[in-house]
């Protein structure tokens, strides 16, 4: 989400550029339009042509809503090396310092993706660490849900739509691998008469 704000912010701003030329009956910006109606721009078309590209600004907002980039906890979680200890929340401020004074992580910061960056992070500076994972990071529970769902399909077939899924969902979804062997090991075999 932070690498692809600019080219979210800079395509809506450019929306917005092209539907005010367009209104002024220049279509520059659609070089294959313009090829196409060189003798003079068509009225008919302008209003559906404006029409169309407010509503994809719509769907954009819609989709992308405003991020704000002068919040502290995201220039912090995109570079915390170039934020001012007086900004950062108070909370977190000595950790702040710790990361900044890190020399070792100044390093990983040039080195590494800024996802990878701050999960080693998180390590040494949880809290900061958490914090930017946050930010990083929005869409794990989304993730989560499709996984359970897909799982849910899986199991719960035409042919065995009444069978209870509750037991057979939690040891799909479960991070944890079975102990088979112990499982196995603990069931009394055929008892004895």
């Amino acid at each position: 989400m932070i690498k692809h704000t600019d080219a979210i912010n800079a395509f809506m701003a450019k929306l917005k550029l092209w539907s005010q030329r367009v209104t002024n009956d220049d279509v520059t910006s659609f070089p294959r339009l313009n090829d196409i109606i060189r003798d003079g721009f068509e009225q008919l078309l302008k209003p559906d042509i404006i029409c169309h590209l407010q509503n994809l600004q719509k769907e954009f907002e819609r989709y992308f809503p405003e991020i704000n980039t002068s919040s502290i906890l995201l220039r912090l979680a995109r570079n915390p090396f170039i934020c001012e200890v007086e900004d950062v929340p108070q909370v977190i401020q000595e950790e702040f310092i710790e990361l900044t004074n890190d020399s070792f992580a100044g390093d990983q910061f040039r080195t590494c993706d800024l996802e990878k960056f701050w999960v080693k992070m998180q390590r040494s500076y949880p809290r900061l660490g958490s914090n930017a994972l946050k930010i990083i990071v929005p869409f794990s529970s989304i993730y989560l849900c499709e996984c359970g769902f897909s799982a849910l399909l899986t199991i719960k077939s035409k042919a065995r739509n009444r069978l209870d899924v509750e037991s057979d969902i939690r040891c799909a979804l479960s991070a944890i691998s079975p102990d088979i062997e112990n499982l196995v090991a603990n069931k009394q075999g055929q008892p004895s008469h």
